[in-house]
């Protein structure tokens, strides 16, 4: 679609800048985390949001190839260390995932966008409660959130409901429970395994979707009504049980905050771009 600009305006390209790849961490068999280096003089250029996301271009096997993957850490991570990181699932026969998980290395240089998306929160200086749902690569975004709020709102508390297959295909597993243990009055991670059995609490057994969360929020102690903000990310089907669910529960609507992934991690914001 083209944008139609007044008075002579004209609509600039969005810029790809090459960025240095400066480490890559293995998070499961299937997952890494990319990290970039980030020049000073692209500093501000690359300043981000809780929950945006970068656009990666490639060349692969002779084809131009871009793909968006969530930046995953938080703002004071990211101040800290002069470097972004952004994390990818491999998809069978997906382009992009292969070739992030397989070929790229340390030193190898990638054309990345700025910064896009609405999935965000910006912080408060209230005390507030946040409520995150995630499945699979739906913690990419969850985590810069979730971290940034811990970091930056000491008075706000977070509870994350997060589903897996197992605790081995877990992205940033070591990092939530590091979080979970030393922010422990404020943040409660709650992790449900689709294909471990857990004996001897079934609840966290099998799929999330909205019957559980309601069932999971209530013995938690979380009222719907009074939660803040709400971030779900993860495939569509879960996504839209678990908002209606908390709607129909008493969740102001304009506080569910939602995104689903698709194709290789692309997040799609519904509504929205």
């Amino acid at each position: 679609m083209s944008l139609l600009k007044s008075s002579g305006e004209r609509h600039r390209r969005p810029q790809f800048h090459p960025l240095t790849v400066a480490g890559i961490q293995r998070l499961t068999e299937r997952a890494v985390a990319i990290t970039f280096d980030i020049p000073e003089e692209l500093r501000d250029t690359f300043r981000f949001e809780p929950g945006q996301h970068l656009t990666l271009r490639a060349e692969i096997d002779g084809v131009d190839v871009r793909r968006s993957y969530s930046i995953c850490m938080s703002r004071a991570q990211a101040a800290a260390s002069g470097q972004l990181r952004i994390a990818s699932n491999e998809v069978d026969g997906g382009a992009m995932s292969v070739w992030l998980n397989r070929v790229v290395q340390p030193g190898d240089r990638i054309e990345v966008l700025a910064p896009l998306g609405d999935f965000t929160c910006p912080t408060v200086d209230t005390e507030r409660e946040l409520v995150a749902i995630a499945a699979g690569s739906g913690i990419t975004p969850v985590i810069s959130l979730v971290r940034t709020v811990l970091e930056e709102e000491p008075g706000s508390q977070v509870t994350l409901i997060f589903g897996n297959r197992t605790a081995e295909t877990t992205m940033f597993r070591k990092e939530l429970e590091w979080l979970a243990d030393n922010c422990s009055a404020r943040f409660d991670l709650i992790e449900v395994f689709s294909r471990a059995t857990s004996a001897t609490d079934p609840l966290l057994n099998g799929r999330i979707d909205g019957a559980k969360v309601r069932q999971i929020l209530r013995r938690s102690g979380v009222a719907v009504s009074e939660v803040d903000e709400w971030f779900l990310c993860g495939p569509i089907g879960m996504v839209h049980d678990v908002r209606a669910a908390v709607v129909a529960d008493g969740a102001d609507p304009a506080t569910v905050h939602h995104e689903e992934f698709f194709q290789e991690s692309m997040p799609v914001q519904a509504p929205g771009s």
